[in-house]
């Protein structure tokens, strides 16, 4: 395959090119300008060459081209990847210069993900009856954010959480299965955006109960290579830098004993987020937990009692490939509750439930 240089290498951006290189096993080397560099400890082999505006930079890169063996050359800055690609232009060295411009990927990331919020920005007003106030750069904001961190909820389910706060009551925000807060950094951006209240996220966090009984055995044995430690790290991560002050909080509790402590208690302590007070009725209640038939409907059994009037139920993977669980709470839940049903539609896999305004929960 031939060797890669990366140059310069003391960016974020090497490192990862360098990691995923590795796995394809492609050989990976790296350079820089700097005098000191701390991210050579990450390579093999590290060199230093001149700065590229300097007049011998093109012939000492030749010399470690003829050295190792060099085919390609990644440049994640855009002055360097500028620069190469005019000396390659030029026959001056011989080498092939991958990857994109770092400033132009970014024109076009940023491109799409407007395009992309333009397109959501349409769904929310629809699906809030053109009462949602939210701008594109709010949409956009959310969509970046929530999407930076591993998750599976889709653009479609996040724009829909959006969409329903614009027809929300004031009251608690509950999500029952948080992960890594993908979809709890929506809650909590849109709970401050409509100032609906505070946000509860619940999950045990745990290897027990992850596993879902009912799903393909192969897909149960998924959750022994998890490492259950970065999801909460990851959470806390994402939420830390958004979370406001005395209204966002979490218990690393089941379903039912957080239940128990939110109704007894209506406080909740965190190192991390301090004190939340809660006031005991549901606005929007995002169920995401173990998608078990038994455990959907202990959730749904157990929280949704408190949904205020006009408040949400969202059941995620009402669709889902895995397992019949959220769908038929979900089913049930319309069928008993057919009278206090002001809304119900499927989004993103996901069924949202708006009760009546009519109803006393």
């Amino acid at each position: 395959m031939g060797t890669t240089l990366v140059f310069p290498c003391c960016v974020p951006a090497a490192l990862e090119y360098a990691e995923e290189a590795r796995r394809r096993g492609e050989v990976v080397i790296a350079a820089s300008s700097l005098a000191f560099d701390e991210t050579a400890r990450h390579f093999p082999t590290w060199f230093r060459l001149p700065n590229v505006y300097a007049p011998d930079f093109a012939a000492r890169l030749s010399e470690a081209v003829a050295t190792h063996g060099i085919e390609r050359v990644f440049a994640p800055v855009s002055a360097a990847h500028w620069m190469l690609g005019r000396l390659v232009a030029r026959g001056e060295i011989d080498l092939e210069l991958i990857g994109e411009m770092p400033i132009r990927r970014h024109a076009r990331e940023h491109a799409r993900l407007m395009a992309d919020a333009d397109a959501r920005l349409e769904d929310i007003a629809s699906m809030s009856d053109d009462r949602s106030t939210l701008t594109r750069f709010e949409v956009a904001a959310v969509l970046r954010h929530s999407t930076a961190v591993f998750g599976e909820s889709s653009e479609a389910k996040i724009a829909a959480l959006m969409a329903i706060f614009a027809a929300a009551p004031k009251g608690d925000v509950v999500e029952i299965g948080v992960l890594t807060g993908s979809s709890a950094s929506v809650l909590e951006m849109m709970a401050s955006r409509y100032d609906s209240g505070p946000v509860l996220a619940v999950d045990p966090w745990s290897y027990a109960s992850s596993v879902q009984q009912e799903s393909p055995r192969d897909l149960q044995e998924m959750v022994d290579v998890w490492d259950a430690s970065v999801p909460f790290e990851t959470f806390l991560t994402q939420l830390l830098p958004i979370a406001r002050h005395g209204e966002f909080n979490y218990l690393p509790l089941t379903s039912r004993e957080a239940h128990g402590y939110w109704l007894r208690d209506r406080k909740i302590r965190s190192a991390e987020f301090g004190e939340t007070r809660y006031g005991g009725e549901i606005a929007v209640l995002h169920i995401d937990g173990n998608h078990d038939y038994t455990a959907v409907n202990e959730d749904v059994a157990l929280w949704a009692p408190h949904l205020r009037p006009g408040g949400w139920l969202v059941l995620d993977d009402y669709f889902w490939l895995h397992g019949d669980g959220p769908r038929r709470v979900g089913d049930e839940f319309l069928a008993a509750r057919a009278d206090d049903v002001a809304r119900a539609f499927v989004c993103g896999s996901a069924l949202f439930v708006q009760l009546s305004v009519g109803d006393v929960g």
